[in-house]
């Protein structure tokens, strides 16, 4: 009797692992074919959090119509969100090409640019986690990403060196896209999920 339990419970165990890595390798197949179409990007990125966060608290619908209606309700406020952080990222981008053509004033301007990089990167990378889900304003959305930075730096720093590394990787090995996104979007939700939950812990206490 004792052995089958046992068994039963290993049985289980196997399906619902497999179950979990099956939900993952699909989701990130999802998100990776909606950033493939660049304009969806934002929206698929914001869809690919949502998504994960729902999994995470036991939410285990279809993927394929959880994502696509995550990415409904959110397509207008990621997409006009990220299309303004864009012109700036360019400009960042054609900047730093330039630096290694000056001479002495290359430093500075590299300092001064670096002083300019890391916070609109540490944005850019907790706006979507910050805003997934919800069809905000931009000035909404941007309001909740710096409240998400300033009262959980820790989280957001965490955010931005996944977000960084998952970046990293997918570049090196773009196949890699349709196995690490959902992880990372999951790691992301955990670390954000996490950190707003502390205020109301401590005022319950």
């Amino acid at each position: 009797m004792n052995h089958s339990i046992r068994r039963y419970r290993w049985t289980g165990a196997t399906l619902e692992a497999l179950d979990t890595v099956c939900r993952y390798l699909l989701l990130s197949t999802l998100w990776t074919v909606g950033t493939a179409l660049v304009v969806t990007a934002p929206a698929a990125t914001s869809a690919l959090v949502e998504t994960a966060r729902g999994g995470s608290r036991g939410d285990h619908g279809p993927v394929l119509t959880t994502f696509l209606a995550n990415m409904r309700r959110t397509v207008r406020t990621s997409t006009a969100a990220v299309a303004i952080l864009l012109p700036i990222g360019a400009l960042l981008a054609v900047n730093f090409a330039i630096v290694p053509l000056m001479r002495e004033q290359g430093m500075y301007v590299a300092a001064v640019l670096v002083s300019i990089a890391i916070p609109f990167l540490l944005f850019s990378a907790n706006l979507i986690p910050a805003t997934a889900g919800e069809d905000l304003r931009v000035r909404q959305a941007y309001q909740r990403t710096l409240e998400r930075i300033v009262n959980h730096p820790f989280a957001a720093i965490v955010t931005a060196l996944i977000a960084a590394g998952g970046a990293v990787l997918i570049y090196l090995q773009p196949l890699s896209a349709f196995i690490i996104a959902a992880p990372a979007a999951r790691l992301v939700v955990a670390v954000h999920d996490r950190s707003a939950a502390q205020p109301a812990r401590v005022k319950a206490n």
